[in-house]
């Protein structure tokens, strides 16, 4: 066979062609962590010990390279997608520096293409799919699993990355699974919030494996793109019954088990994968014994329909059926039922309801005609099949896709009514169509239904309901500007450094601007009186010891500003209010006075808990709130229609420290 280019895309299928690469571009060959003979056919004086650390090889190592490779063919339908050419792809074996049983490597994404060529797994809306790729390939020494972490304090604070591992450089194809993928690391001691970690599934020593680093795009100052520090760790196995790492950071646990703490004392150990409270089988049927249903990677006990559900309940909903609040508690819905996912085959709800999509996902909805009013966040109703819910400046109105301004766009190919353009609307889930507004004239605070063009933003008016196209820093709402003075006479920025909106100052008991942010009230919170309005409401400092749901303190206004701040050891502050029979509660936080928070005030997260003292809702960075969250009527169902009695609710954060927060918490009959 002729080495043309279809030859040397299949060397790089088979995870040899950097090596050849290397060779004929005179690279030098030494590696201070290479992939062993079974890939390459590199020799060197690396150890690999029995607790999987490895020694790095020695500056004066003498490497010698050689090629064998196989020429297999590549299906037609398969191409090797662009940011898996050679040109593109880092080979962390070469590159890497070895520190210990560690690789590191530092890069960046800045000049990696935008679309993504190996869609990751774990992300999937239209503005957060992994772009900006950047793959790595790596060859692992022993057999096991592999922990790769971008938590690191070289990687960009601002940097919300995504990491996926694939055994191949291919898109997936359905039916193939990921090596892993993960978003945003979740660990309580995180260094970096928004960047990613991945507990691989089994790697084969000397087999290629390829790491796939991008990025979301967020609300700004959060970016796609930025540089990264790589790590990767190789975890040696444990055999089953053996004891283990809880934790997965020295050991993993042989394929087909996962360690468990079990017996009294609790002891980790490696507990065979599928029986009861033990982790799902992976890519095997059934993955739990007969009784038991896979739920969040463990076994557990099947309920009924109708049979209440949530957090605090030791089992999970059966088959065809999912745990969803209705009617003020979490309860098994079948599927296509009222509240309940829709159906994926056949009709996607039962009778007299609709199917519209939420940032929960696909949900049935009591159906309501075209012309009526309808909840254009898609969390109490949905319009009838053929119609859409278009956003109006006190709700929302069900008509034809793309018909009018505020109307989500129909399919292609023509997406939005002449005179009228498609973008993202307010609930950062749905697209919308907007009527393009010059500078000066009447606009929609929320963008819902206008976008101001000419480098101009809607500025809110004195009924925060409608606004001006004004450039910016020239009114209350505007965003500011670039250089001093940020804001016009009268008027301050909301944040320090970086994008902000220009705000109007209050004095406590004024109306104010919960909707576009373009007031702030002096010495406390915009807190909400009704759906539509708010006042100004003096802070009232947290108090200790408040550092969990059952220590919540007690507060007997209906709505409340409450400052107080998060770091060393108090990572939750909590607060309880009374809520009547049906009523609804929101309850939002801030960092500073910007709606949007930026990650320097850190990433508070909001938690609800019910009378019986369960969880019933957990919000962390909100659509269009950056890293603040909300909990209300158009976020969650939990909001609405209570059932009488006292709720905590807690702000909480993860590793990063909160310096300053608000929580503002109003309850509406």
């Amino acid at each position: 066979m002729t080495l043309t280019s279809t030859p040397m895309i299949l060397l790089l299928r088979l995870g040899s062609f950097l090596a050849l690469a290397a060779m004929l571009a005179g690279c030098p060959s030494t590696s201070p962590l290479d992939a062993g003979d079974e890939d390459t056919g590199v020799e060197d004086d690396a150890t690999v010990h029995s607790d999987g650390s490895m020694d790095a090889l020695g500056p004066d190592a003498d490497v010698q390279l050689r090629i064998d490779v196989p020429m297999v063919e590549v299906p037609a339908d398969r191409p090797v997608p662009v940011a898996c050419m050679v040109s593109a792809v880092v080979d962390l074996n070469a590159r890497g520096a070895a520190d210990g049983g560690v690789l590191r490597y530092v890069g960046d994404n800045r000049s990696a293409l935008r679309t993504p060529s190996l869609p990751p797994t774990c992300v999937s809306s239209k503005i957060n799919e992994g772009q900006y790729q950047v793959v790595h390939r790596y060859v692992p020494r022993i057999s096991g699993r592999m922990r790769v972490s971008l938590d690191d304090q070289g990687t960009d604070a601002n940097f919300d990355t995504v990491l996926s591992a694939q055994s191949e450089c291919f898109a997936l194809l359905p039916g193939e699974r990921s090596l892993g993928c993960n978003n945003n690391v979740e660990r309580s001691a995180a260094m970096r919030p928004r960047a990613s970690e991945i507990l691989t599934a089994r790697v084969t020593a000397g087999t290629p494996a390829f790491i796939i680093v991008s990025g979301n795009f967020n609300e700004d100052p959060i970016v796609p793109q930025g540089t990264y520090a790589l790590s990767i760790t190789e975890l040696p196995e444990v055999a089953l019954g053996a004891g283990c790492d809880l934790a997965v950071r020295a050991n993993a646990c042989a394929l087909g088990s996962s360690c468990i703490a079990t017996g009294t004392p609790a002891m980790p150990r490696c507990v065979a994968d599928g029986l009861r409270d033990t982790r799902c089988r992976v890519d095997m049927d059934p993955d739990c014994d007969v009784g038991l249903r896979c739920a969040l990677g463990f076994c557990r006990t099947s309920l009924t329909i109708g049979a209440p559900c949530g957090p605090s309940t030791n089992g999970v909903c059966p088959e065809g059926s999912v745990c969803q609040w209705v009617d003020g508690g979490n309860t098994c819905l079948r599927t296509g039922t009222r509240g309940a996912d829709c159906r994926d085959e056949g009709t996607p709800c039962d009778a007299t309801l609709a199917c519209v999509h939420t940032r929960f996902g696909d949900s049935c909805r009591t159906a309501v005609p075209i012309g009526a009013t309808c909840d254009p966040w898609g969390l109490r109703d949905a319009c009838a099949a053929g119609s859409v819910c278009a956003f109006t400046a006190t709700g929302g109105t069900c008509v034809a896709a793309g018909s009018v301004a505020g109307a989500p766009c129909a399919p292609s190919p023509t997406r939005c009514a002449a005179g009228l353009e498609c973008i993202l609307g307010p609930d950062r889930e749905n697209e919308v169509c907007v009527r393009p507004v010059a500078p000066g004239a009447a606009c929609d605070p929320l963008n819902a239904t206008t976008r101001c063009t000419t480098n101009t933003d809607c500025a809110a008016d004195s009924t925060f309901i409608s606004g001006t196209c004004v450039a910016p820093g020239r009114a209350a709402g505007a965003p500011c500007q670039a250089v001093e003075p940020r804001c016009e006479a009268g008027l301050s920025c909301s944040v320090a450094t970086g994008p902000g909106r220009c705000q109007r100052a209050l004095s406590p008991g004024a109306e104010c601007d919960l909707r576009t942010g373009s007031t702030r009230c002096t010495g406390g919170g915009c807190v909400r009186e009704a759906v539509t309005s708010a006042i100004c409401r003096t802070d009232t400092p947290e108090t200790e010891p408040n550092d969990a749901p059952a220590m919540a303190t007690a507060i007997s206004a209906t709505g409340v500003s409450v400052s107080g701040a998060l770091a060393g050891t108090d990572t939750m502050d909590c607060i309880r209010v009374t809520v009547p029979e049906g009523g609804s509660m929101v309850a939002e936080t801030f960092t500073g006075d910007e709606r949007v928070c930026a990650l320097a005030g850190g990433d508070p997260m909001l938690s609800v808990f019910g009378p019986s003292g369960a969880e019933i809702a957990r919000d962390d960075d909100s659509p269009g709130r950056g890293l603040c969250s909300t909990f209300a009527p158009w976020t969650f169902p939990q909001a609405r229609g209570l059932p009488g009695g006292a709720y905590a609710v807690c702000v909480s954060r993860a590793g990063t420290p909160v310096p300053q927060y608000r929580l503002t918490v109003s309850v509406l009959p």
